[in-house]
């Protein structure tokens, strides 16, 4: 069994310590963790196939990073916006293949607007504010030794990315305009204005800086009872230190709860 749930889900181990003093966590972890996820996942399989067909076939096709606990986590965030009708727009900021957000589309409805913001080639370097950590992983990229999903070769070496992230909501049953999909191609520095409610956003830009980006534009448009799902806080450094600092003073206005992935969800 456990064999099985390791290669359905990957690791999902943390580090303990997650922030200092007063802001508590809850720290799901390891093998009961994944065996929650299964259960889930089946369950979901009865009353939603659709998207429980949605996760398999992404992580089968090889479209993203994230274990199927993080992408269980995805839909019940964006399910949670819809049966609370809250208002706003969905945001990813980092989508890689579009694995990820293939699940957000697949848990939204058809007429939510929904933001997909990517350079679609290259990551951009990380910054002085960021580690060793991300800078070993930048060199190792940089370099051309990166291996990608499963594999495959790092989709940052692809050519034509946005053209074949496009494809694949295509395949997945999500064409762009009537799905409500906008892509948003370039730095976030350049691209990332927003200037309407937002009801969910999922950051996954690894950096430090591109981090600080998204948390000082997306959260002051976060709707009560939206959700920020921050993708890299327990794997970078400088992530963690940009989450850290934007939320140093602002912690009675947010619960945070570390699941696959740390949910940050506005209280008031």
């Amino acid at each position: 069994m456990q064999a099985l749930l390791n290669l359905l889900f990957g690791g999902c181990e943390f580090e303990a310590s997650l922030f200092p003093r007063d802001l508590s966590l809850v720290l799901m972890r390891g093998p009961r963790f994944q065996l929650r996820a299964a259960l889930q996942l089946g369950a979901l399989a009865l009353t939603d196939p659709n998207i429980a067909t949605a996760i398999l076939r992404v992580r089968r096709k090889r479209l993203t990073y994230l274990t199927v606990p993080a992408l269980l986590d995805l839909h019940e965030a964006a399910a949670r916006v819809e049966a609370n009708n809250l208002p706003g727009i969905l945001i990813e900021a980092g989508c890689a293949l579009g694995g990820s957000a293939i699940v957000l589309a697949a848990s939204k409805r058809a007429d939510r607007p929904f933001y997909v913001y990517d350079v679609f080639g290259m990551i951009p370097p990380p910054s002085p504010n960021d580690e060793r950590d991300a800078w070993s992983r930048y060199e190792e990229i940089r370099m051309g030794r990166s291996a990608g999903i499963g594999g495959d070769p790092y989709y940052g070496y692809q050519t034509e990315l946005r053209e074949r992230v496009t494809r694949n909501f295509e395949r997945h049953g999500f064409p762009l305009e009537r799905a409500n999909i906008h892509l948003v191609q370039g730095l976030y520095e350049d691209t990332l204005y927003v200037a309407e409610p937002v009801a969910l956003a999922h950051i996954d830009c690894d950096w430090h800086d591109s981090v600080w980006t998204c948390l000082t534009r997306i959260a002051p448009h976060l709707v009560v009872g939206g959700t920020l799902i921050i993708d890299d806080y327990a794997d970078y450094s400088g992530c963690k230190k940009a989450v850290d600092r934007y939320f140093a003073d602002k912690r009675d206005r947010f619960a945070f709860e570390m699941r696959s992935r740390l949910h940050v969800v506005r209280l008031h």
